[in-house]
């Protein structure tokens, strides 16, 4: 089953131009990212500048959101087709029917809401990017990870689940600071300033806990993945300047979250963050994984206004307790297995969870020729 899931190594046809490379990135992050942007800034504009768009406005986000979309498909399709040319013929008709059943699921999606998808339509438009991302990366022959340096499967495990760490503390850096500057500025800054005054479910349209965690959550990770983790390693292939790839990346994270106002710079701190740990260990798991479970997280510590407090913080707390309990365990776990010093949990220790390991007695043998070895040293 492990082998089964475990992709193909990426082998490029041909060797890509910096050009090439350059382009891809910039279709990558155009494509993925456009209708996001659009929204985001039509969204400022409304709130923070009390615009009233016209209807020509929302042509032109449908617009936008159905021309991007149409591309990224007909782009995976030609990528698609000219890969399976090499394959069996049982194998092709499986990719082309993998296309054609995800092309169906977005034009259904198209058609029913132009303007953007809907929170049930988010995992289909994830699913579409992400594969684009994979077809781009597999053309080019750019792996999506680099390849393991530890001997056993455990030590793998355990070097993904610490790279994923620094990942969420990166993501945790840049939240924290940008909260902080919200609450200084909505208490002390100028009322000019645009600042966002609600809780971020309510500026992201005023969705439930569950919906965000279900349907955007995996858009959100695959976006922001596409965002950092592709950009930056095809500007990285196409020997891009480092002020380039950093500064492309953090203004699209900023724009991403305009709805903060002016702490949406902030920001840009957790984008450059991440892309320094993306192209410094070359891992999309922990980028994608580290990117989750600090929304997640977010999502639980979130309520629907700024004010609510303790109260709110009190009820989200259980659920606080046992995703701490939960990592702790893993981690525990991961030590175990790898040998090294669980970082969570050191104590009280689980009996049930601690695993023994019996000290094996040397023979008989054994001690007589450390006792002989000893001997003709002494003497």
């Amino acid at each position: 089953m492990h082998a089964f899931l475990r992709l193909p190594p990426h082998t490029a046809t041909r060797k890509s131009s910096p050009r090439e490379l350059l382009v891809s990135a910039g279709l990558i992050l155009l494509l993925g990212s456009a209708p996001t942007l659009l929204r985001a800034v039509v969204y400022s504009v409304v709130v923070f500048g009390g615009i009233t768009w016209p209807h020509t406005a929302q042509l032109l986000s449908e617009a936008v959101n159905i021309t991007t979309t149409t591309l990224q498909l007909v782009w995976l399709a030609s990528l698609v087709r000219a890969r399976t040319q090499a394959y069996t013929h049982s194998r092709g008709v499986s990719l082309a029917l993998s296309v054609c059943g995800l092309g169906a699921l977005t034009v259904w999606g198209l058609l029913r809401h132009p303007n953007g998808p809907y929170m049930h339509e988010y995992p289909v438009r994830a699913c579409l990017l992400a594969w684009l991302c994979y077809e781009v990366y597999r053309r080019h022959g750019i792996a999506l990870s680099a390849p393991a340096t530890a001997s056993t499967r455990a030590a793998r495990w355990d070097s993904k689940w610490q790279i994923t760490w620094e990942i969420v503390g990166c993501c945790c850096i840049g939240g924290v600071s940008t909260f902080a500057a919200l609450v200084a500025l909505q208490q002390f800054g100028p009322s000019w300033l645009p600042v966002m005054r609600t809780s971020q479910l309510t500026a992201l349209g005023g969705a439930s806990v569950p919906e965000m965690a279900i349907f955007a959550l995996v858009w959100t990770v695959v976006l922001e993945g596409s965002v950092i983790g592709a950009t930056a390693i095809l500007l990285s292939a196409a020997r891009r300047p480092p002020w380039q790839i950093y500064g492309t990346i953090a203004t699209v994270e900023i724009i991403f979250h305009a709805y903060y106002g002016a702490p949406a710079v902030f920001t840009g701190v957790y984008a450059v963050l991440c892309t320094y740990f993306y192209l410094r260990y070359h891992q999309i798991v922990p980028l994608l994984a580290g990117h989750a479970v600090f929304d997640f997280i977010g999502l639980l510590s979130n309520g629907h206004s700024l004010t609510e407090g303790l109260p709110y913080f009190i009820a989200k707390l259980p659920y606080l307790i046992a995703s701490t309990l939960v990592v702790g365990l893993i981690d525990r776990w991961l030590a175990v297995k790898s040998g090294r010093e669980a970082k969570f949990i050191e104590w009280p220790r689980l009996r049930r969870l601690a695993v023994k390991f019996r000290t094996a007695r040397p023979s008989a043998d054994a001690c007589a020729a450390d006792r002989s070895e000893t001997t003709s040293r002494i003497s």
